[in-house]
């Protein structure tokens, strides 16, 4: 494990751990449309020391802000579906107001780092498996110029209040449970990573209000952190237009599933002791 560091402003390490922790999770929210929680989070617990409700406020305080460049990217090339991420949006908001109040509330920190990567894992293998089985139909970036019309009825709302419920109680942004929503619903790839960037704004941003209202806040870091990542974010939605489909699912499925992998183990350790 990386030894902790304190909030000390005149040291280098301090700062190289600030950089990253922006940089790379945040080049991956809009790259991949999933928020970059699932790397955030841990690093924001075992680089700079902080809890994880903690963590989950200021992973969700920066993804409400920072995704903000990448989603006019992605509109710009049309990816983001309006009615789709305002419906799937307020769905979700609902549920995630929710989870967060769980947390808050209820649910210990171990037993967190526990749900928080097997649901990484389950979803990471899920989404590899959809893809490979796909590969050969995801090599063409597909925009809203070529879809007449995609899901915005019962489904989406159901879908999507289950989902926010889940990020709540995972303090993710959401985007790793919206994508493969929008997957599931028949949106392209580039279409749903730029509609769930856009929904996220709204979801991520209720999440960290929540948490905020019972305590959980640090607003130095949110700072520091959110600042780096609003370069990262608009360099993440330029790529991803560039990207194929499936190495974009590819990519986000194999990340997801590493950086579970080693929160739940952390967190099932101090369980078994």
């Amino acid at each position: 494990m990386v030894p902790r560091v304190s909030v000390d402003l005149s040291s280098p390490l301090f700062w190289l751990w600030i950089i990253l922790i922006a940089l790379v999770p945040g080049f991956l929210a809009t790259w991949l449309g999933v928020g970059g929680c699932f790397l955030r989070i841990p690093m924001l617990m075992y680089l700079l020391g902080l809890g994880i409700k903690e963590a989950y406020f200021v992973n969700q305080a920066v993804i409400s802000v920072t995704t903000i460049p990448g989603v006019i990217e992605h509109a710009r090339k049309k990816h983001v579906y309006g009615k789709g991420a305002v419906v799937a949006g307020i769905s979700a908001a609902l549920g995630v107001a929710l989870g967060a109040y769980v947390v808050a509330k209820y649910l210990p920190t171990h037993v967190l780092k526990v749900i928080f990567g097997f649901a990484c894992i389950i979803i990471g293998i899920v989404v590899a498996w959809q893809t490979l089985r796909a590969k050969r139909r995801l090599v063409r970036r597909v925009t809203l110029a070529e879809v007449r019309q995609l899901e915005t009825g019962l489904k989406l709302i159901g879908l999507m209040f289950a989902a926010g419920f889940a990020t709540g109680i995972c303090g993710f942004g959401g985007g790793i449970y919206y994508v493969p929503i929008y997957f599931l619903l028949g949106y392209p790839t580039h279409v749903a990573v730029g509609t769930s960037s856009a929904q996220m704004i709204l979801t991520a941003g209720v999440g960290a209000c929540t948490l905020a209202y019972f305590g959980y806040v640090n607003l130095l870091i949110f700072a520091l952190v959110g600042v780096f990542t609003l370069v990262a974010s608009w360099f993440g939605a330029r790529l991803s237009a560039r990207t194929m489909p499936w190495a974009l699912r590819l990519a986000y499925a194999v990340l997801i599933i590493a950086a579970g992998a080693y929160v739940a183990y952390d967190g099932l350790r101090t369980i078994l002791r």
